[in-house]
């Protein structure tokens, strides 16, 4: 992911380092445990996309830990700094064919979507609305691997070019203001 983010980057002409903290698997209770060493890196700018973890019914983060977490993410990471991006769209069709990744389902989703909207709201930290982008796409599905939660290349390929515009447009209202 974070070689599309840079190649999309470097064609609209900004030169950056992207780098990538998430560890796969992992929800908001075990980020906490490496936010340190994240807000040590200093970045420019920092995109938060937790929630299909969270939201899995066997690692019961409810939704107001998830907005807890969340906050103290943006709060540690600073808001003007920060876009959070809500948790994606499942294909639940694929979830139940390979019984992989049991516990998730778009309605399940729901409050977790909403919650991450809430938080960036009342914090002032962008919010880019990943699962609106997917729900738009003319087949979601195709943007998911058969075990119904991660990323096909098309998948990756969405999130990264919403990553790359939020940056330009941040980039763009630097150098205009």
């Amino acid at each position: 992911m974070e070689v599309m983010t840079q190649t999309l980057l470097t064609k609209a002409g900004i030169s950056a380092q992207v780098e990538r903290f998430a560890v796969a698997g992992e929800d908001t209770n075990a980020a906490m445990n490496r936010l340190a060493g994240v807000v040590a890196s200093r970045a420019d700018y920092y995109y938060i996309f937790f929630g299909a973890n969270d939201a899995a019914v066997h690692r019961q983060i409810s939704p107001s830990q998830f907005a807890d977490n969340l906050t103290t993410f943006v709060t540690a990471l600073g808001a003007g700094k920060t876009t959070i991006l809500t948790p994606s769209y499942v294909s639940e069709t694929a979830i139940a064919k390979t019984q992989k990744m049991l516990g998730r389902t778009n309605a399940g989703f729901v409050a977790y979507v909403e919650v991450a909207k809430q938080v960036a709201s009342q914090t002032g930290a962008g919010l880019i609305e990943l699962n609106q982008a997917m729900l738009a796409s003319p087949n979601p599905d195709e943007l998911i691997v058969s075990d119904g939660v991660h990323f096909t290349t098309k998948g990756y390929q969405l999130i990264t070019s919403l990553i790359a515009a939020d940056v330009r447009t941040r980039e763009f209202k630097k150098e205009h203001v």
